[in-house]
């Protein structure tokens, strides 16, 4: 049977986040996928355009499928986070770990600015689910420089795992975000009864 782009997509990410983009070959690409280096040109151009391809397909599933339970009316808004926190770590967490986005961000930067506008997109993303979450108990002001901590404060976290190969720096972030965001929820909760 043959693969689709979708196929192909998923297949490359794991490799991309082993050996990093500019160490990965479209012949490494098709050896992954069991293919022909030249039926991957028929579904790609090129290594950058099958990057282009992942980085929208990652953004739009983190966007769908993670991000979107701050939004999910149903929950309370501390089950929220909660969840938000354990969808991400099940991301980060998977193969070698890590941030697909921030680490292919940050090898590209210089040299692959049209991948910038989609992780940017990424990261606004998060922020905004975030923003959301956290101007329940925050004004917004206070909510965005939140939103943008955390996010910091996760990256880091997921870098130190990488690192030192210990998943620990992530879990425990995530905890104490999720212990803070209760703290206050608690505070707006005993000065509006």
């Amino acid at each position: 049977m043959a693969l689709t782009k979708i196929d192909i997509i998923k297949k490359s990410i794991p490799l991309f986040k082993e050996k990093g983009y500019a160490a990965t070959s479209m012949a490494d690409i098709a050896n992954s996928c069991g293919i022909l280096k030249g039926s991957l040109y028929h579904h790609f151009s090129s290594k950058e355009s099958l990057m282009e391809d992942i980085l929208s397909y990652l953004q739009k599933y983190f966007s769908d499928k993670v991000f979107a339970i701050a939004y999910q009316e149903n929950l309370a808004i501390e089950k929220r986070l909660e969840r938000l926190a354990r969808k991400s770590e099940e991301q980060f967490l998977e193969g070698l770990g890590g941030c697909f986005m921030a680490m292919v961000g940050t090898e590209t930067v210089l040299i692959q600015p049209k991948f910038n506008v989609i992780i940017r997109e990424f990261f606004m993303d998060w922020k905004k689910a975030f923003v959301h979450l956290f101007a329940f108990v925050l004004p917004n002001n206070e909510a965005e420089k939140l939103a943008e901590k955390a996010i910091m404060l996760i990256e880091g976290s997921v870098l130190m795992m990488r690192i030192h190969n210990n998943p620990d720096y992530l879990t425990t972030v995530q905890e104490i975000l999720i212990e803070e965001y209760n703290i206050m929820i608690k505070k707006v909760e005993i000065t509006n009864p």
